[in-house]
């Protein structure tokens, strides 16, 4: 027997994700009480286990929206591409801070989720990874985009250096996560500049080398 799909009242459901994402973004997925957001939600709490399941799904489906409102909101890929590595970085930076300007539970929201994703029950763990995941495959098409730009020494393909680039990336997301596990007090980029500019020396060295130039 096929399992019929509840049917949500959208002011209900628009109210609930609302006081999740604030709930999540401020608490944090394990301190966050669905009885909190269902008092600023204005619903029973049993409407929100009846709409969503769990505080599992719905913690994942908040963290879906708010990466899917950031990636709507300043999709790099409607933009020139940037003319090198650093100012691929620079760029996206830019953009995320700007967003976190006027979207600042949905960036703390994700700056939690990600960073302190290994802290999350375990199926929860899967499904953000795979969000970040998806988000990857978005900065590998803007590298193939910046290395189009570029002349390659002849006997590099270009998705090895792609390869070796996102591989910088996700080196980059491990010191983040590091930091993040002796750091609770994140809010916003303005307050992990360090891995931006740490992001900006390993994109120059990947780009320019890492010995001089004989003359």
């Amino acid at each position: 027997m096929t399992k019929q799909k509840t049917s949500k009242d959208p002011q209900k459901e628009a109210r609930i994700m609302q006081a999740a994402l604030h709930a999540f973004a401020e608490a944090g997925y394990r301190d966050a009480k669905t009885d909190l957001i269902a008092e600023k939600a204005q619903v029973s709490k049993g409407l929100i286990f009846h709409y969503y399941g769990s505080k599992q799904a719905l913690y994942v489906l908040t963290v879906q929206t708010a990466t899917q409102t950031i990636m709507d909101s300043i999709d790099p890929r409607a933009y020139e591409a940037p003319s090198d590595l650093v100012a691929l970085v620079v760029r996206g930076t830019k953009y995320k801070s700007a967003f976190g300007r006027t979207h600042p539970d949905e960036m703390r929201l994700l700056i939690n989720a990600y960073g302190e994703v290994d802290q999350l029950p375990a199926k929860v763990q899967t499904q953000i990874k795979e969000l970040y995941t998806q988000s990857i495959a978005v900065t590998q098409h803007l590298i193939q985009d910046v290395l189009a730009q570029m002349k390659l020494r002849p006997e590099l393909k270009q998705d090895d250096v792609v390869d070796l680039i996102v591989g910088v990336y996700n080196q980059i997301f491990a010191e983040f996560q590091v930091h993040m596990a002796k750091n609770h007090d994140v809010k916003s980029m303005d307050d992990v500049q360090w891995i931006v500019e740490r992001a900006k020396t390993y994109m120059g060295i990947l780009e320019y080398g890492f010995t001089e130039s004989k003359q």
